[in-house]
């Protein structure tokens, strides 16, 4: 790709829009940033090379209402420093890809089945998709690419997608999906380069974020992973409660007579580290807290890890690496050793001075040589696979300046 073209990586939410700049070379991004607080408080922050120094917009409650406004004000910004650069495509985290096994470009009709898919992410998919709507209605000769969430876990077993539940539910989508996917991408690829003996085996990766999943790999593809229908499965999160005895949602509206938006904020914004502790989302906060219910969200939170990844391991029949990454796996040294003391029994060894001096940024092995598995930490770099992914179907695209 010329030095003169840009391809625009953008991951909308609800009341944040985050945003990476690529230019010219594949992965080399000269800016990113976000537009957070959309609707109540926005705040504009970009860094890196291409526009450090650069004067930043200011961005008001009257002209950023929304994830579009947040989009236009982007856009307008980008053109006025960067006039020489021509943006050549866009490129899209949208969260649920259903069937799609790899990523589109954004036709009429791929638009019109993710839009089907909405009941199935109605937190995410909807902002997902009015971005795309939004930049197809000012930029309408610049090609979209959708990147999902799910398509990397389109390898996983069909037994191990199915819910034991009449067979006509399945059939209209109530099934096992899968989420993180582009993160497990990115990571997979790393371990090809770096610990292709592993890579070619079997390895489990632990992305711990505010969203939390884990995947067991084989051959470095996907072959079960923690999330299932939504991104409230499996492990425990930062406001989420991950996997829950269904009885609990009935007893909610049963007993406590929540209705269905009461629950679902409970569900979504109020459990999981920040719902047991009763004090925040953050690991580092609890982490430095000495109050009892912090103690008990962390404990519970790596008691959830230890549970679910060694479920994940007996289904793969061990495993040759572990993989520590997303922004708890990657900086929270007391996480990676409680988890890691917890699977001693596997053969998992690791080297404490490393864990507690690994660099933040890089890519470490952990274990030690006495170590039946080996121990990794990898930053995770989802929108390097974005764009990778946008500049490749973009060779199959007329690109129109």
């Amino acid at each position: 790709m010329e030095q003169n073209t840009a391809v625009l990586v953008m991951n909308a939410g609800s009341s944040s829009l985050k945003f990476a700049l690529f230019v010219g070379a594949q992965d080399d991004c000269i800016g990113r940033g976000s537009i957070t607080g959309i609707g109540t408080k926005a705040v504009f922050e970009a860094k890196g090379s291409g526009v450090d120094g650069k004067t930043q917009p200011v961005v008001t409650d009257e002209i950023c209402k929304s994830p579009s406004d947040a989009a236009r004000i982007l856009l307008d910004w980008l053109d006025e420093i960067m006039p020489d650069i021509a943006l050549v495509g866009v490129g899209h985290r949208v969260v649920h890809g259903g069937d799609l096994a790899k990523p589109s470009v954004v036709r009429p009709y791929i638009l019109a089945y993710l839009k089907t898919l909405i009941p199935l992410a109605p937190l995410h998919q909807p902002f997902n998709l009015d971005i795309v709507e939004f930049i197809q209605s000012i930029r309408p000769n610049v090609p979209q690419v959708a990147c999902f969430d799910t398509a990397f876990h389109t390898t996983v077993p069909s037994l191990q997608t199915r819910y034991p539940i009449p067979r006509i539910w399945h059939e209209k989508g109530v099934r096992r999906y899968g989420f993180h996917g582009l993160s497990y991408e990115y990571i997979a690829g790393r371990m090809k380069a770096v610990a292709p003996a592993a890579y070619a085996g079997k390895t489990l990766v632990m992305h711990l974020g505010n969203g939390a999943s884990m995947c067991a790999m084989e051959g470095g593809k996907s072959f079960t992973t923690s999330m299932g229908f939504s991104v409230l499965d499996g492990l425990m999160m930062g406001t989420r409660p991950g996997s829950l005895d269904p009885g609990v949602i009935l007893y909610f509206l049963r007993e406590a007579k929540l209705d269905e938006p009461a629950i679902e904020r409970m569900l979504y914004h109020d459990s999981g580290l920040r719902g047991v502790s009763g004090i925040s989302n953050d690991m580092g906060v609890l982490l430095k807290s000495d109050s009892p219910n912090a103690r008990e969200a962390v404990d519970l939170f790596c008691l959830r890890i230890t549970k679910e990844g060694a479920g994940l391991i007996s289904l793969l029949g061990g495993a040759e690496a572990l993989v520590f990454t997303g922004g708890m796996g990657e900086n929270a040294v007391t996480i990676r050793a409680q988890v890691l003391e917890s699977l001693a029994w596997m053969g998992v060894r690791y080297d404490a001075d490393k864990n507690a001096n690994a660099p933040r940024g890089q890519e470490v092995m952990l274990s030690s040589e006495d170590s039946k598995i080996q121990v990794w930490v990898i930053p995770t770099n989802e929108e390097v696979i974005i764009s990778r992914h946008t500049r490749e179907a973009l060779d199959h695209v007329e690109v129109k300046h």
